[in-house]
């Protein structure tokens, strides 16, 4: 018989939520058919020494803090029970299985507890149900030795996916498939020789800030086994892992999946064995509820989710802005329904600094990080941060279609605090989208994997750090610009009409509380003028005159003069430019325009190649700078790195501007001979249905 599928776990743990659908909601099945997954894996891995555990536990009174146990299980956790899933009795099995949960170690315990099942299981229970649950589930091999961590992700996964669209058919979920969990990872220590290659017991530290079920993870604890195992190393470097995440269920299965490894690395040394990989992965809330505070990691991996809201953490997450760069967010605020570059600023603060070694993190994200957001905006100024820091080392382009519940285009940032010399300064993009390999069914919205080859030509490609057709190597300052404000004189014949006068008083509040001798004065003038083709200058002469005359309250002369040539003026090239009374140029709001200009450019150099030949009179709004901006309602600042500079600083990541490639349309010709034959074959078609 084939080895079981991720798929075939899945389906035959389903049809027992399709045996209990008549007793148990739907939106209730996360809390009975995941515990009861996580609980046959505890078992399984236990199965070797339970029984000499449980002898050992019924000669003395247990303590939960007796290292010996954990000896004894040969794991960080152990039961004192005899119970399994298949003795728990057919009747009071609910009392039994609550016995052999509480019999379980504080951790072991601790993460069972979370799923809150016990009323899901005191209603089975009731019904006459509870025994055939744990009876079915008692025949499924769930083990480490027959099911991997990766496989058992892909598992929690799928149900997750399952009772998620059960419950709701917008249910989203971006769990991170094994192909890019291995890309990402073998990026992340890629050019890291100390790490793979050393034997003297280092011991480094991984974080994932959104672990979800810790796949990301053990993927990455998997392969680093996987390269150690080829080396033969005696003492590899060892990674202890870290993370947090917020919700019960999907934390309670991370951690479970980490306290069934050790840190031996297969050094059979007891100690190590014991060591529970899981007491560093921390229930919570990361935007607003760090659990590492002030700690930092040499490695991070991590797959945040896509559009996440963060209104519900808007509070504490402006209060840690509110400590600039002091804090983790102090780079700039994204849109409230996107807190993906939350994440991304949350990795970099947890990036160990050089002096300690240095930080090094792959980030899966959408496309929206590279580029959303104007010149002084927060996501531009979190993308100016992180390129004025050097921190962005490559970022590469993933294929559409790979991810189980979205088919939109993601991409790898891989960040670093230690670049090599050769590569400081610089940022290196990889077009990847096409290296992908057809799945023969796929799974959900995945189409398409990236082969271990394909992965390995990735790698490749950042390892060499050349430019090629799909590779390129570009300095910060390409991916900046300054958005400069061009202004053009107002050029406008103002044409008085007498029917049009009474739209002066609807223009503004000022205009609108004009007396009615007031509006008089105005409709007169309208009048008398009415036919004449006024310069701007008349204009102002004109209005100082009326605005003598008007009764309290009054507008402003310049907001008369405004509301005159809104009304009355006809826009005019061959117009006098229009100026004030003191000399100074009045724009056109209308003509209002903006450049970015790349950084390291001229301004001026770019204003007489690019403008000046198409407009002659723009000129540079100098007035609008680059500068930090002080938000009284927030107490914030936003462009915190503004330099003063004229034009205001923005940032955007493109990958068609270096990797577009041209495809010649199609010859007319042909395209019109396909149409006209589709045209015939469905009129015959017609006269065959219609015979």
């Amino acid at each position: 018989m084939a080895d079981k599928t991720a798929f075939d776990y899945v389906n035959e743990i389903w049809n027992i939520a399709n045996y209990v659908r008549d007793v148990i909601r739907p939106a209730d099945y996360n809390k009975l058919i995941l515990p009861f997954a996580v609980l046959r894996r505890f078992e399984c891995a236990l199965e070797p020494t339970r029984a000499v555990v449980s002898r050992q536990a019924a000669k003395e009174v247990w303590d939960d803090d007796d290292p010996k146990y954990c000896a004894l299980s040969g794991h960080c956790f152990y039961n004192v029970t005899s119970f399994t899933l298949s003795n728990l009795g057919a009747t009071k099995t609910c009392e039994a299985l609550m016995a052999y949960i509480n019999g379980f170690s504080a951790n072991a315990r601790e993460v069972l507890q979370r799923f809150e099942m016990r009323q899901t299981c005191e209603k089975l229970d009731e019904k006459g149900m509870l025994y055939e649950v744990c009876t079915r589930f008692a025949s499924f091999d769930l083990g480490p030795e027959s099911v991997s961590d990766r496989m058992m992700t892909d598992i929690y996964e799928h149900l997750i996916q399952r009772y998620g669209e059960e419950i709701s058919q917008d249910a989203e979920d971006f769990m991170t498939p094994k192909d890019v969990a291995r890309l990402a990872t073998a990026l992340l220590f890629a050019n890291e020789d100390t790490l793979l290659n050393a034997d003297n017991g280092d011991i480094r530290t991984l974080y994932d800030g959104s672990c979800g079920t810790c796949g990301f993870i053990c993927d990455a604890l998997d392969q680093l086994d996987e390269w150690h195992d080829r080396g033969h190393f005696k003492s590899p470097t060892k990674i202890v892992p870290y993370g947090q995440e917020l919700e019960d269920a999907t934390w309670a299965m991370g951690k479970a999946a980490l306290m069934l490894r050790n840190i031996a690395g297969g050094s059979g040394d007891v100690l190590d064995q014991m060591t529970d990989l899981s007491a560093g992965i921390m229930l919570g809330d990361t935007l607003d509820d760090d659990k590492f505070e002030d700690r930092v990691f040499n490695y991070q991996l991590t797959n945040p989710p896509y559009g996440k809201e963060w209104k519900k953490e808007k509070d504490a997450v402006l209060e840690e802005m509110g400590r600039g760069f002091g804090g983790r967010f102090g780079a700039g605020k994204p849109d409230i329904d996107d807190g993906s570059m939350l994440f991304m600023q949350n990795v970099a603060a947890k990036m160990a600094p050089p002096e300690e070694g240095g930080g090094k993190a792959a980030i899966v994200l959408s496309g929206s990080p590279l580029f959303n957001g104007d010149a002084g905006s927060g996501p531009s100024g979190i993308r100016r941060w992180l390129l004025s820091e050097d921190l962005v080392d490559c970022i590469v382009k993933l294929p559409t279609e790979i991810f189980y519940r979205t088919g939109i285009a993601t991409y790898i940032w891989v960040l670093n605090n230690h670049k090599a010399e050769n590569r400081k300064g610089y940022v290196q993009l990889i077009d990847a989208s096409e290296e992908k390999t057809a799945l023969r069914k796929s799974q959900g919205n995945k189409r398409f994997e990236v082969s271990e080859e394909q992965a390995a030509w990735v790698v490749r490609a950042y390892v060499d750090g050349h430019d090629h057709d799909k590779s390129a190597i570009v300095p910060v300052e390409d991916f900046m610009y300054r958005k400069v404000t061009t202004q053009r004189p107002l050029r406008v014949f103002v044409e008085p009409k007498a029917e049009k006068a009474e739209e002066l008083f609807s223009l503004s509040k000022p205009m609108g509380k004009l007396t009615e001798a007031s509006r008089g004065i105005l409709r007169d003038w309208a009048k008398e003028y009415e036919g004449e083709s006024l310069e701007y200058a008349e204009v102002v002469s004109a209005a100082d005159d009326i605005h003598k005359k008007l009764e309290k309250p009054k507008p402003q002369k310049a907001a008369l003069i405004d509301a005159i040539v809104k009304v009355f003026g006809r826009r005019d090239p061959s117009a006098e430019p229009a100026i004030d009374a003191k000399g100074n140029p009045i724009f056109d709001p209308e003509l209002k325009d903006y450049e970015n200009v790349p950084l390291g450019i001229d301004i001026d150099d770019y204003m007489a190649s690019e403008v000046l030949p198409y407009a002659p009179d723009a000129v540079v709004d100098a007035s609008v700078i680059d500068e930090p901006r002080f938000d009284k309602k927030t107490g914030l600042t936003s462009n915190p790195l503004g330099d003063g500079e004229v034009g205001v600083v923005g940032t955007s990541i493109s990958f068609n501007r270096y990797f577009y490639r041209y495809e010649k349309p199609r010859d007319p010709e042909v395209i019109a001979k396909e149409i006209l034959e589709l045209e015939d074959g469905l009129g015959e078609l017609m006269r065959g249905f219609l015979a």
